[in-house]
């Protein structure tokens, strides 16, 4: 979260996982009420309510189509397991193993967001998840018919920290889960940073950004046009623009008009506006300049990546099948987007013999004597006395 009042929203959003960890279904309803203005029948979603979802059928084939997209990108994604002998009689292998359970949350402030639930579901089920958890606090009939459509019967009727908190420590009716992905504003985010100790989370993805690279080869009403779309995100969003054309920027400047979330940036090269990109790490990073794949070069920080000027960020939200769960507030200097490689943990797994044994006791003797682990090294020392 950048600037974003992360350290005053945290000890309330402690509060509300407090009282969701000791106090349960209870304070799910509660809460609800209060920050969602109605308390739900059921926390858990019906089933038939998810069957008779009626959504028109263009918006059906667009989410199919999104479906397909990010399912046929993510599945290309998994990596390899190998096995490799490392010492004659000894072998070390890394296989990769789905997690049992994922709870994939839905934001429901401004609109409904069915493209989130494709993103969080589609990975997680080409990953070969068991158990695929969604929460989200407002019953959408564009969400139950995107759920439908997965195959997603477990909905919840919860959102905000309190969902967030209900998926890590479970309630009398929400069973807990292994790992918490999707995106959100100030609260999700910090309610996740709180309750990573005991559940996985994908990364604290938290209000939505945009830079975008410009030069003077950059169309105006281009560049207006995604720094607004940005800023629709809603409070806390981040639209920014870096160009070393005044005329640019003068012209964007009249189009966006006053808004708060929107800067404009002017630098005098290239070179120092990809710095500048670097410096901020960007959610979303377009380059709209004339030849966007030599100035990609020089990018080493943002979530994701749009060249040219038909490469809207707004795209990577539905349609190309990349994921549109990505770093926010800097923290793509040090990780990247939501993949398929977060639905799966590594398992490493070692065989050895007794020729393996013996060429490794004093690599292993040696060193545990060294650290003063006198134990460790009797553990091996013992197997090599039996004849």
């Amino acid at each position: 979260m950048r600037a974003a009042g992360l350290a005053e929203i945290l000890p309330r959003a402690l509060e509300i996982v407090e009282d969701v960890r000791l106090r349960g279904d209870q304070a799910l309803y509660e809460l609800a009420e209060r920050f969602d203005g109605a308390r739900p029948e059921s926390l858990r979603v019906p089933t038939e309510a998810i069957d008779r979802a009626i959504v028109d059928e263009r918006t059906m084939e667009a989410l199919r189509e999104s479906i397909r997209a990010v399912r046929t990108f993510h599945e290309r994604q998994r990596p390899e397991d190998f096995r490799f002998s490392t010492y004659p009689g000894v072998e070390a292998e890394r296989r990769f193993v789905p997690l049992d359970s994922v709870g994939v949350y839905v934001p429901g402030g401004l609109a409904p967001l069915p493209s989130s639930l494709v993103m969080g579901a589609v990975p997680a089920q080409a990953a070969g998840v068991g158990r695929i958890v969604v929460a989200t606090p407002k019953l959408d009939p564009t969400i139950l018919a995107t759920a439908r459509e997965l195959g997603l019967k477990e909905i919840y009727c919860v959102g905000g920290a309190q969902a967030i908190a209900a998926l890590a420590y479970g309630t009398e009716t929400v069973q807990r889960v292994d790992k918490i992905v999707g995106p959100g504003q100030s609260w999700t985010t910090a309610a996740k940073l709180l309750v990573s100790s005991v559940v996985g989370i994908d990364l604290p993805a938290g209000p939505s950004e945009v830079l975008i690279v410009a030069d003077e080869s950059a169309d105006a009403a281009f560049c207006a046009a995604d720094l607004k779309a940005q800023a629709e995100h809603g409070p806390g969003s981040e639209s920014l623009l870096v160009t070393t054309s005044a005329e640019l920027a003068a012209a964007v400047r009249e189009l966006v008009g006053d808004n708060d979330q929107i800067q404009i940036e002017q630098v005098d090269s290239l070179e120092q506006a990809i710095e500048r990109a670097n410096d901020y790490a960007p959610e979303h990073l377009e380059l709209m300049v004339a030849d966007p794949e030599a100035a990609l070069m020089g990018v080493r920080h943002a979530g994701a990546v749009f060249l040219g000027s038909f490469a809207p960020a707004v795209v990577g939200d539905y349609a190309v099948g990349t994921n549109h769960i990505l770093p926010t507030g800097g923290l793509a200097k040090s990780c990247g987007g939501l993949g398929l490689e977060a639905f799966l943990k590594p398992l490493e797994i070692v065989r050895i013999d007794r020729q393996g044994l013996e060429r490794l006791a004093p690599v292993v003797t040696t060193l545990a004597n060294v650290e003063g682990l006198t134990n460790h090294a009797a553990a091996v020392e013992a197997r090599l006395q039996v004849k």
